[in-house]
């Protein structure tokens, strides 16, 4: 799931669930009827706005913020463990062009920040795992790493989101060989693009390059695993999974998809026919 805001977001929080479905406890209760087992994570960016909060939006690099965003993430974390899930995911850090390049002081304030974010959802039994979108900051093979460094293990985790990192010109292969032991949750989504240009990091890329298509006006970044043209190696990413023996959420993703209900059995083809699960 993922976090949203206002009347037109009705599965966007806990409490917007509650008042559109009587109670949380009744929504999970229709969701297992329908056959799904568990929410397994809760997509979170602190600095998107929250109306419920009066919040323009929060910075993880704002030491200010800290408290407010751990106090935020709350209810998600609540509800993931009734909802049997066990990972909020979230933002690992803001757009890399809103941010430019990051000094050691700031990762460490970042990494304090998720700290207490973290902490606050252990209360619940709910693990904190960072995702590098291709716009973020952490999309950077130091920066990532940087940002591992400075944060507890216990409490923060990675999550590979496989187009993500492919689209920013990262190996998700080589990036989770690199932090296997923190890793903790997979997004799996193909993609048949690189941004070699570097428009990622132009200004209002979240517009210009992932809704307008950039300069070579790309109608679609994201596919469903194995598409023609994918660039991801998931045989080779799930072979060194069970070498290392994960055993954390993989979900598959129809992210921009025309036909989500093609997106899943294209999926669920590929992930039974080529990946074995």
């Amino acid at each position: 799931m993922r976090a949203g805001t206002g009347r037109w977001d009705p599965l966007g929080r806990p409490a917007s669930i509650a008042a559109n479905y009587g109670s949380t406890t009744a929504f999970i209760r229709l969701v297992r009827d329908l056959g799904i087992e568990a929410v397994s994570s809760w997509y979170f960016d602190p600095g998107e706005p929250i109306d419920e909060e009066l919040s323009h939006g929060r910075s993880v690099l704002a030491p200010d913020d800290h408290k407010a965003i751990a106090e935020t993430i709350r209810p998600f974390a609540e509800f993931l463990a009734a909802a049997g899930g066990s990972r909020l995911v979230v933002r690992a850090l803001p757009a890399a062009w809103r941010t430019g390049a990051l000094t050691a002081g700031q990762i460490a304030v970042a990494g304090a920040g998720w700290n207490t974010v973290g902490a606050a959802a252990a209360e619940f039994g709910i693990g904190v795992t960072l995702h590098a979108d291709c716009l973020s900051a952490a999309a950077d093979d130091k920066t990532l790493a940087a940002l591992l460094d400075a944060t507890d293990p216990a409490l923060v985790g990675l999550t590979i989101d496989t187009a993500e990192l492919t689209l920013a010109g990262l190996d998700p292969v080589a990036t989770y060989q690199r932090h296997a032991e923190r890793v903790d949750h997979l997004h799996l989504k193909d993609t048949r693009h690189v941004d070699d240009a570097g428009e990622r990091l132009a200004p209002h890329a979240e517009a210009a390059m992932m809704s307008a298509g950039g300069a070579r006006e790309i109608e679609r970044w994201f596919f469903e695993c194995g598409t023609p043209g994918g660039l991801v190696d998931f045989p080779g990413l799930f072979d060194r999974l069970g070498a290392s023996g994960y055993a954390g959420w993989a979900v598959f993703e129809s992210e921009q998809t025309p036909n989500p209900s093609s997106s899943v059995m294209l999926n669920a083809w590929y992930a039974q026919h080529v990946l074995g699960c």
